[in-house]
C-alpha cells in the first residue's frame, strides 16, 4: 500500500468551528454515506463515558445540538477534502450493560429540508430543469441546473415533499438530484464522463463482487403516448447507439441482448405522454437506465475521498469481462480503528 494511504485521518467542524481536541480524541467511527438519488448522510460514534469519574461527556454538549451545520473531512497526511456539509438531525443515545456508553451524531445534507411537509400544486409551461431550479431556490439553495430541454404543458406536484417530486421527475428523464453544502445539482446521469480514479485488484481494490445479468435487457424502448391537440399517436425509440457512453466495454447492454437471444423489444404505456420530444426523451433515458443495470457491482477500495455518488471509476485486475469503468451510485466512507480508512461503493456498468 503507498504510503501516504497508511494515516488516514479527519476534521469535523461544527457550524464553521472545529471540534475541540478533547471531543475530536472521543471520536470512534466517522461514516459518510453519498447517493445519486436521495440525500447524503454522515453517522459518527463518540466515546460517551469518561473513564476517571464514570460521567457522561457529550449527552449535552452545545456542539452536538440538532440543526447546527457539521462539515466532515477526510484524507490522510494533512491532505483532506470535505466530503460532506450537513445538518445534525438526530442524536442516538446507547447505554450498554458491559460496554461504555456511546452517543451517535447524525444528520443529512441539507436536501432533508425538501422531505419535510408535502404539496401539491401545478408547474405550467415548464421544463424539469426549470421547476428544479424554482424548488431550489425557495429553499435557499443555490440551483447548478443542466437545462432538460422539453417544455411541458403543465406538471403536477400530487400530494408530495419537494424532494420526492424531484426524484420522481429525475428518474423519468435520468437525471440525477444532488446537493452540495448550499448547491442543489439537477444534471443528467454521469457514467459517460470517463474515469475520475482508476483502482486495480490485489492493490486498492480490496473486495469486488459483480452479477452480469441479461435478464431485464431488450434490443429497443418504446415510449407510447398521444398528442390531443393534433389527435396523432406520439411513438419514442431508443435502441442500440442510443447510449450515453460504452463505458471502456466491447458490447454494450443492447448489442449482448442482440447477439445471445434476438432482438426484443420494452414497451412503456403507462406514462401521460403528450409530445414527440418528451417521448424520445423519456424513451432513450429508460432505455440508458435499463442499461445500466448489466452489471451491478460492490466493491471495497482504499479509502479515497475523491469517491464520489454520480463519478466514475475504472477497475482493473478483474478479468476483460468486469474489467473497465463503472458507474458510482453509493459511495459509504467509513474511518474506524476496525477498518481504518476504507470507502464502500454500488456500482453500475452498461457493457461489458
Amino acid at each position: 500500500m503507498p504510503e501516504e494511504h497508511t494515516t488516514p485521518e479527519r476534521r469535523i467542524l461544527v457550524n464553521d468551528v472545529e471540534w475541540p481536541p478533547e471531543m475530536m480524541v472521543d471520536v470512534l467511527e466517522v461514516v459518510v454515506g453519498r447517493y445519486v438519488q436521495g440525500g447524503d448522510y454522515f453517522d459518527i460514534t463518540l466515546n460517551n463515558l469518561d473513564s476517571e469519574d464514570q460521567t457522561l461527556k457529550w449527552t449535552d454538549a452545545g456542539e452536538l445540538a440538532p440543526g447546527n451545520k457539521l462539515e466532515i473531512r477526510l484524507g490522510y497526511l494533512g491532505e483532506l477534502e470535505t466530503l460532506m456539509v450537513g445538518e445534525i438531525t438526530a442524536l442516538r443515545a446507547r447505554f450498554p450493560a458491559d460496554e461504555p456508553a456511546v452517543l451517535g451524531v447524525q444528520g443529512f445534507d441539507r436536501l432533508h429540508r425538501l422531505r419535510r411537509g408535502r404539496r401539491t400544486r401545478v408547474f405550467n409551461e415548464m421544463k424539469d430543469s426549470q421547476i428544479a431550479e424554482a424548488i431550489a431556490g425557495e429553499m435557499g439553495l443555490t440551483p447548478d441546473v443542466q437545462d432538460s430541454t422539453v417544455v411541458h404543458e403543465y406538471v403536477v406536484q400530487n400530494n408530495l415533499s419537494d424532494v420526492d417530486f424531484l426524484l420522481e421527475r429525475s428518474r423519468r428523464i435520468q437525471y440525477e438530484v444532488l446537493v452540495s453544502d448550499q448547491t442543489l445539482t439537477f444534471r443528467p446521469a454521469a457514467n459517460a464522463l470517463g474515469q475520475s480514479v482508476t483502482v486495480e485488484y490485489m492493490i486498492d481494490l480490496k473486495s469486488f463482487t459483480a452479477r452480469l445479468s441479461t435478464i431485464e435487457q431488450t434490443s429497443q424502448t418504446k415510449v407510447r403516448g398521444w398528442n390531443p391537440a393534433s389527435k396523432e399517436a406520439i411513438l419514442g425509440v431508443a435502441a442500440a447507439g442510443d447510449e450515453t457512453g460504452r463505458m471502456d466495454g466491447a458490447a454494450t447492454a443492447a448489442e449482448l441482448v442482440d447477439s445471445a437471444f434476438g432482438q426484443s423489444v420494452s414497451w412503456i404505456t403507462d406514462l401521460p405522454v403528450y409530445s414527440q420530444a418528451e417521448a424520445d426523451q423519456i424513451a432513450k433515458a429508460r432505455f440508458n437506465d435499463r442499461a445500466l443495470d448489466l452489471i451491478a457491482a460492490e466493491a471495497e477500495v482504499v479509502g479515497n475521498p475523491a469517491l464520489a455518488a454520480g463519478s466514475t471509476i475504472e477497475l482493473r485486475g478483474v478479468g476483460d469481462r468486469y474489467s473497465g469503468v463503472y458507474y458510482v451510485t453509493r459511495a459509504e466512507h467509513r474511518l474506524g480503528p476496525q477498518v481504518g480508512y476504507v470507502t464502500r461503493l454500488s456500482l453500475a456498468r452498461n457493457a461489458s
